[in-house]
Formats: C-alpha cells, structure tokens, sequence
C-alpha cells in the first residue's frame, strides 16, 4: 500500500479534528472541529499550518502530527524548539510504526530549518514515550503540580492593603510583559510569549493549554497595582472536568516583591471560595518565592514526562559560548561531542571562534545528563562526570568552563503555553 507524508493543505481540518477526537479524549469532550482547530493558529503564533504534518496511506489519514514553534529559555541560552503536539495514529491503524516514520520526517525537517532543539510532553510509561526514546529523546522530569483543601490554602492568605488588584485590560499588556520576562529569568523552559497570544489566550479569553480555553469571566485575569504600575497578575479558572476544583493557572510578580505573590494568591483562594471550590490546585515552581505559598499543598504527579532531544547541537554550542565569553578571562578551546556531532569552539577573553587545532579538553557528552543539563535537572560538574574527558588543562578549568557556557535553572513552563 502506498504510503505519503506532506503538511497540511486547506480542507484537511475535518479530518484532522476528527482523527484527533479518535485518539484523545480531552478533544473528544471539548469538542473540537475543523474551526476550532483552524484558530489554534491565531491563538498560539508557533502553530503555523505548514508543521501540520499528514502521513496518508491509499489516501487515508492514518498518523498526524503537529509542530508548535517556541523559543524556549535553556541554561544555554534562549533556543528556538520545535515543540511536539498531537502525535497520533488512527487506532484501526497502529502498531505499524506510522507515528515513528512521520516522526522522523519531522526530525529531518527541523534539522533542516536550523532548529537547536525539539521538546514535547508525553505520559511515563507510555507507548508514546517508548517511540521518542527511539528517536532520541530523552526523560528531562516529571510532571507536578500543587494541591491542597480549601481550607489549607487560606492558612497562608494575607491582606496586602497596599496593592489593588483589578481586572487586567489589554492596556497593561507592555507592563504585563516585561513582569513575565523578569519572572522568567529565574527559570528555564519559560517560553517567551508573543504579545498576540497575550490578547487572544488571556485578555479575550482563559487558555489552560495551547489548545483548550473557556470564556473569560470576571476575575479570571487580574493584576497586582501600586500607585499606576502593574507589579503582577494572577490567572485562575474552576477546572473544566471538575467544578469543585479551582486551579491557579499562572501567577507571575516582579522579582524582590513577594507582597505582590502574596496578595494575588489571596485573591485566588478568595475567588475559589467564592465558586463553591473545595480544592485548590497550583502549577507554580517550588523553588522561592512560591515555596512559602506551597507549604501546606501537598505535589501531586500528574503521570506526565517532559522529554527533549538536541537537533542542531553546533547551533546550540555557540549560543552558549557567546553567552559565556565575557565570563572567561582566558580563552580555552573545547571539543564537544553529542552523538554523531562535534563543535570544536575556543571560547574566552571577550571572543569565540571554531577552532581547528587540538584542544584542551575534549569532551563525549552522555546526551541523558545533557539534556537535563539544559533545563536545569542537572549540573555542569554531574554532566562531566557522566561523560568521557580528556583534557590538558585541569579538570577544574573544564568544569568552570562548562559552567560559564552552560547556567542551570529550574525548569517552569505555565499550562498556557503547554503543546
């Protein structure tokens, strides 16, 4: 039987809805068609309908997969990353390797384009986890969130009657931003958020994923103000699947200000007593400043894994090495490898250049501990241990050398942004 792979051409909605329906049944409930799959793509910028990819045989859609482009912070620097969604084979059709062929195609074509990195979300234990571990993906972590009662949530509600919270309207959106960029330095993942998918996911209505949203309702969206300036905001919503349930989606303030988390936590519990919630759920990191908020919700794992995989690992290198230039005061030159991809690189003393003679040290990364490297579950020092060194110059010059490339930082990415 003859087999195809192409992208997306107009008319194909329908039946990329309906196979997306078969296969999952969070598309199933929420409903969705060929419109509403069509405006996936005014409300996230990176979905663009030519990474919707199609693999027909004899003319029927058997396996589809769509690519949701983001740029996502990384302890090497801020990478662009073709985010893996909606992976997915007719079930009359599976157990043939579809997925894993289109896939690959998927692969090979990011390569293509340059893309340093590819990521995605899958369940543990997962048919789908073992297919991305063939390809090279690798386990970065585990999902979790935060829950506890309602009444456990208010034992750590403050009044802070210095702060306004209001409604947030399109107006605070350059403000709105620059607190979500200044939040998100802290962390990796954190994607960086185009100002369209600010008004379309968060001022017209209330996405708790890329692809789900409801009807804004008054209180779902709000900031944190002091005397004109928007120091935070806070997204909350009652769980669609669960209405004695209210989740807080997102709650970002400027750095050094805790008395802004503080009180728009408060208006969250507030407005889930308010609904009839009897349980609140956070997705929020458990590093400072959300620790205090967190100690009397309990983690909850949500079965989920965040996997990643190097495409470009020579792009990838001199994002990093320009990054860490200023930080070295002597140059070192470096040969790193990640699978069957070398980036020979001297780096230091204000400059960074490939370099072409023997270096320093060279290094055989373990592609595992790299990856959770970049997004923070794993240190410089841990990476060089699991990998083969061989190097002239100290192994302490190596480690610092490595760090200065390489920073890493707690990984946090908000339900909104999910793919």
């Amino acid at each position: 039987m003859s087999e195809h792979i192409r992208v997306y051409r107009p008319g194909d909605e329908e039946r990329i809805a309906s196979l997306l329906r078969e296969c999952f049944d969070t598309y199933r409930n929420y409903g969705l068609d060929g419109s509403k799959w069509l405006e996936y793509a005014k409300l996230n910028e990176g979905f663009n309908f030519e990474g919707a990819y199609l693999l027909e045989v004899e003319g029927t859609l058997v396996s589809h997969i769509q690519v949701v482009e983001k740029r996502l912070r990384t302890a090497a620097g801020i990478l662009k990353t073709a985010g893996i969604a909606n992976v997915s084979t007719h079930p009359s059709w599976r157990g043939k390797g579809y997925a894993t062929k289109l896939l690959a195609k998927v692969i090979e074509d990011y390569k293509a384009k340059g893309f340093p990195l590819t990521a995605l979300f899958t369940g543990y234990a997962s048919d789908p986890q073992r297919i991305y571990r063939r390809l090279g993906y690798v386990d970065v972590c585990t999902d979790r969130t935060w829950a506890a009662p309602i009444d456990d949530a208010k034992r750590v509600a403050q009044r802070v009657r210095w702060l306004e919270i209001r409604e947030a309207k399109e107006e605070d959106l350059d403000q709105l931003i620059n607190v979500y960029e200044a939040a998100g330095e802290s962390y990796t993942g954190w994607p960086r958020r185009p100002r369209s998918e600010w008004v379309e996911k968060l001022v017209k209505r209330t996405a708790y994923h890329s692809f789900f949203y409801l009807e804004r309702a008054p209180g779902s969206f709000v900031v944190a103000e002091e005397g004109g300036q928007v120091l935070g905001y806070a997204v909350t919503e009652k769980t669609p699947w669960n209405p004695r349930e209210f989740i807080i989606l997102e709650l970002a303030g400027v750095p050094g200000r805790r008395d802004v988390l503080a009180a728009l936590y408060s208006h969250a519990v507030a407005r889930a007593e308010e609904v009839g919630a009897r349980t609140i759920r956070m997705t929020a990191p458990h590093e400072p400043p959300f620790s205090r908020l967190l100690k009397v919700f309990q983690p909850q794992g949500g079965g989920g894994v965040f996997m990643s995989e190097v495409l470009n690992f020579k792009a990838l290198v001199q994002e990093a090495a320009e990054k860490a230039t200023k930080l070295l005061a002597e140059p070192v030159a470096l040969k790193l490898a990640y699978r069957s991809e070398v980036a020979a690189i001297k780096v230091g003393g204000g400059e960074v250049s490939p370099h072409d003679g023997e270096a320093d040290a060279q290094v055989e990364l373990d592609p595992a501990a790299f990856n959770k490297l970049l997004f923070g579950h794993c240190s410089a020092l841990e990476l060089l241990l699991s990998s083969t060194v061989k190097s002239t110059i100290p192994l302490r010059t190596v480690v610092e050398t490595m760090e200065a490339m390489f920073e890493p930082k707690p990984l946090h990415i908000w339900p909104i942004d999910h793919w």
